[in-house]
């Protein structure tokens, strides 16, 4: 039995709800897709500096190592992978394995190394 003793009217300290477990299922599916679709998304709330990311594309030039980059673009997320063959003000070159790409760097979100055995395969 629930509580309700702390309600100012009677016929809400009384009441009993007897049409509660019909809703019961609903709820508890909802409530899981809320949690899987929570546990799919990026926390962007950190800013990426620009001098940050134009560091790390600098000295992936530089270095020429695989690197992924994950990019947001409206709502959408994609990472890809690869070497980076150019950098400029705002974009830079990149080259997968099936293509140049020319990205955005407002847009990137993570750059990171990647190691040799990781799969080197275009992730978009």
């Amino acid at each position: 039995m629930i509580d309700r003793s702390y309600l100012p009217f009677q016929s809400a300290r009384e009441y009993q709800d007897s049409k509660m477990q019909k809703w019961m299922g609903f709820f508890l599916s909802e409530h899981t897709s809320a949690l899987a679709d929570n546990s799919l998304t990026i926390d962007f709330s950190m800013d990426f500096p620009l001098e940050e990311k134009l560091l790390l594309l600098g000295q992936a030039y530089a270095s020429q190592e695989m690197i992924r980059i994950t990019i947001k673009d409206r709502k959408q997320v994609g990472s890809l992978v690869g070497q980076v063959k150019q950098v400029r003000q705002r974009t830079c070159l990149l080259r997968t394995v099936a293509r140049f790409e020319t990205i955005e760097i407002r847009k990137i979100v993570s750059i990171e190394a990647l190691e040799e055995e990781e799969d080197e395969s275009d992730c978009i």
